[in-house]
């Protein structure tokens, strides 16, 4: 089973759809807090869990000031999956991170690159595209396997293919195109307040038709939907998944609503 791990609610990025912000400037009312590495450790041997992605909510797993404690919890699991923006720690770190965790059988990074240079970061507020590479590459050329995960907008569509080319130059073993672009009609500058022009790529609408995209759930993609696996957020709450991060685990029967579909009725009404 795979366990979705929350490590912190903080984060130095200002993504205009992310539910720490609103729409990009200002904060929204949530607590900064770090998981407890003893909870994740409890975790871990209770629900028997072999698979561990390091996600979250609200906030960027290397932002979590207890980072390598919970990583210390992680050396006997076969699956590690971690998503960033890469922006965080230094070179130094990232290239330590690669060599810790050699061990596995399976152990990849996801690096949020949306473009090039300044078209990256005009999403990512706040990230700096050039500390991304730096430390991409030295995870690389440790040994890391690393995904280039690529966000479509009207605004970095030129730069697909240049992006795709890249991530085959610098060693990136992955280039994950992400099926739903977070649109916001009232998206605004981190530092300024002023509007910012978030549109979806032009090759949207025929994306969604190639794909059999239909609805909002579907765009997610989530691992919840698809996958046996629980969410365990940065306060230390177990829950059946991130959208549903005040629910209890044991309020929900997992085991049988896998079978029959009720589980994920739940999740598309709490996802639509």
């Amino acid at each position: 089973m795979w366990l979705h791990v929350e490590p912190t609610t903080r984060c130095n990025a200002w993504c205009p759809s992310c539910g720490r912000n609103k729409n990009g400037y200002g904060l929204t009312d949530f607590v900064l807090e770090d998981l407890d590495p003893d909870v994740l450790a409890q975790t871990i041997q209770e629900y028997n869990i072999d698979s561990v992605q390091l996600c979250g909510n609200l906030g960027d797993p290397c932002a979590a000031k207890n980072i390598d404690a919970l990583l210390d919890c992680l050396s006997n699991i076969s699956r590690l999956q971690i998503h960033t923006n890469g922006s965080l720690r230094k070179p130094a770190w990232w290239a330590d991170l690669a060599q810790r965790f050699a061990h596995l059988p399976q152990f990849d990074v996801w690096f949020a690159l949306d473009g090039i240079g300044d078209v990256h970061s005009y999403y990512r507020q706040g990230t700096d595209y050039d500390r991304i590479i730096e430390n991409a590459c030295a995870f690389i050329d440790a040994g890391g396997c690393a995904v280039w995960q690529f966000i479509p907008f009207k605004h970095n569509e030129h730069q697909i293919k240049d992006c795709m080319r890249l991530s085959q130059t610098l060693g990136f073993k992955r280039f994950h195109f992400v099926k739903n672009a977070r649109y916001r009609s009232d998206a605004r500058h981190y530092s300024t307040g002023e509007p910012l022009d978030i549109q979806p790529w032009d090759r949207d609408e025929d994306y969604n038709r190639k794909h059999k995209i239909k609805d909002y759930v579907e765009r997610k993609d989530c691992m919840h939907l698809n996958i046996p696996s629980i969410f365990l957020s940065a306060r230390g709450m177990v829950t059946p998944c991130c959208y549903m991060s005040t629910t209890p685990v044991n309020s929900v029967d997992i085991a049988s609503d896998f079978s029959n579909n009720t589980y994920r009725d739940i999740c598309i009404a709490r996802c639509g």
